[in-house]
């Protein structure tokens, strides 16, 4: 996967100089804006996932620095940016649904079991869609929207100086590392409510662990690890979304005769799982504050590229 230092934007610009923690709130406000523009500009299966996943980062970068920011309004951040998010979750489980399929059922104009269900999948999400863009154009959605940069500033300014930067880094990505390692059995054990969980807290520390990455081969190692248990994670949630799925929307013909919703798939999505776990949990939490320490002065911490085809 790809990593980039995103460029700074205006409000960094004019900053003298910016701390750690106010590149990295600029960068994750932009990212939001970004995809927000695109989003309503087009509702592609692309940019839902994009949005979604920057409103979760930047929920998640929020919560690493809520040692820095006042606790009301790190709360209540996070609470606007995942609400947003989950605005766009009936929609991409649409899209996981017709993209499994799709990928293994590439149209002949021959009328399969598989495509009604596309179609039916396809012709809901639309309505989804319509009420997703309502629902971010409301008065709610606009609040955050509007003034995202300006509130986590304002935030950041009141907390400033409370701890130093690097011994938030350390304090918060070593909880988050120490609420995954559950133990293989248990993640084996995990029914589809604490796998989620269990990805919730994967994806936390990933997406912050990316932020404060300077790129040294134990903290790419660590990250990649991370995303490998992510992918596995959400391939199994997926499982979960398509067997809720075929059952409310159109269809004919026996579904587990169709290739992407077969039942062995999630066996095999389980010894997945398990290659990644195992991976992940013979690493050690990398030592992400000394990056920042050695960052040049001015330079902008890296961040994964939410073009690339990430889990979320």
């Amino acid at each position: 996967m790809e990593i980039y230092a995103m460029t700074s934007t205006r409000q960094a610009s004019q900053a003298s100089p910016p701390s750690e923690a106010r590149t990295i709130l600029l960068q994750l406000s932009g990212q939001v804006r970004q995809t927000r523009e695109a989003f309503f500009a087009s509702a592609s299966p692309e940019n839902v996932h994009a949005l979604r996943g920057a409103l979760r980062r930047a929920a998640d970068g929020v919560w690493l620095l809520q040692a820095v920011l006042p606790a009301p309004d790190a709360a209540w951040l996070r609470r606007e940016l995942r609400w947003q998010a989950r605005r766009l979750g009936k929609a991409r489980d649409l899209d996981v649904l017709s993209e499994r399929l799709v990928a293994k059922h590439p149209y002949t104009g021959e009328f399969r079991p598989a495509d009604l269900l596309i179609a039916s999948a396809r012709a809901r999400r639309e309505a989804v869609v319509e009420r997703a863009k309502a629902e971010l154009l409301s008065a709610r959605a606009a609040t955050l929207a509007d003034s995202l940069e300006h509130v986590l500033l304002r935030a950041l300014e009141a907390g400033e100086g409370r701890l130093q930067f690097d011994n938030v880094i350390v304090s918060c990505l070593s909880q988050a590392d120490t609420a995954i390692r559950v133990g293989e059995k248990r993640v084996m054990a995990l029914g589809r409510r604490g796998r989620h969980k269990l990805r919730g807290h994967v994806r936390t520390l990933r997406y912050n662990c990316e932020v404060c990455s300077n790129g040294s081969p134990a903290e790419t190692q660590y990250v990649a690890a991370l995303i490998a248990l992510q992918t596995a994670l959400g391939e199994m949630n997926d499982d979960a979304v398509c067997t809720g799925l075929r059952k409310s929307l159109t269809h004919c013909g026996d579904l587990d005769e169709v290739p992407g919703l077969e039942p062995s798939l999630h066996r095999t999505h389980r010894r997945e799982l398990k290659r990644a776990w195992r991976a992940l949990d013979a690493l050690a939490l990398p030592d992400f504050a000394q990056s920042q320490r050695s960052e040049a002065s001015g330079s902008s911490p890296g961040l994964v590229s939410a073009a690339q085809p990430a889990a979320f």
